[in-house]
């Protein structure tokens, strides 16, 4: 698998010699990653990427792109699974991204996340881009209305306009709305993983959980997440094993 050689969303307009340094340093850490990658250092890469994630508290496609070639050279699938689902919250349909994932899914039992035809839909565009409708779309009937209201004379030219904008403007919420649905959705990424019954070490184990498997993560009482399994079933599992698509 190859990896990208631009950081991509980390290039922004410096404000400031502290931005400076840290697009620097991100620099420097993602360019780490791929010297190491290049030499088949691969736990080397995953430190250096992983570090440029922790570093800005985000990260760009290219960069998990990267990361989850890295963790597929490692046979650490179900992290690179997650890792390229996390990229494809950000450019839905990236080819390069969907093609090493189904390789994964091709030498793997592990599976994509189940999605409605709804959410299907809503996928087709980044969350930022629902967002960015919604904006347009609510500016667009705020200043259509006043110029309806204020300038009676010209109200054929805003009524088009709220015909239009309405609409996107409805579209988009249900956009956001569908993407939501995702944001608490995690990977287990540790096998047997213990299902508690309460967020505690000594609590009972109501089931032994694979890696691999999607889960819904319902609520945080640090160091454990509260999960509901496929089955239905819920309960307390610790929260490094667990990773989510939308960290915190």
């Amino acid at each position: 698998m190859r990896v990208r050689l631009t950081i991509g969303a980390f290039i922004i307009p410096l404000l400031s010699t502290a931005i400076f340094g840290q697009v620097n340093a991100l620099e420097s850490l993602f360019r780490q990653g791929n010297a190491a990658y290049a030499k088949e250092q691969y736990f080397d890469a995953v430190e250096a990427y992983e570090s440029a994630i922790d570093t800005s508290g985000k990260a760009s496609p290219a960069l998990l792109f990267n990361l989850g070639n890295a963790y597929y050279h490692l046979q650490d699938f179900p992290s690179a699974l997650l890792t390229y689902e996390r990229a494809l919250t950000m450019e839905p349909g990236n080819p390069d991204v969907l093609a090493n994932l189904n390789k994964i899914l091709d030498q793997s039992r592990l599976q994509r996340p189940v999605y409605s035809i709804g959410q299907e839909f809503a996928y087709t565009l980044p969350v930022n881009t629902w967002l960015l409708l919604l904006i347009i779309g609510s500016i667009t009937t705020t200043l259509a209305g006043l110029m309806a209201w204020s300038i009676p004379r010209w109200a054929s030219i805003p009524n088009l306009a709220l015909y239009l904008s309405v609409p996107l403007m409805l579209l988009a919420i249900t956009g956001l709305l569908l993407w939501k649905k995702d944001f608490n959705r995690g990977l287990i990424l540790i096998p047997e993983t213990g299902l508690r019954v309460a967020p505690t070490e000594s609590a009972n184990v109501l089931n032994t959980l694979p890696n691999g498997i999607w889960v819904e993560v319902l609520e945080t009482h640090e160091p454990y997440h509260y999960i509901r399994t496929p089955g239905k079933q819920e309960g307390w599992v610790k929260d490094v094993t667990v990773g989510k698509v939308w960290p915190n």
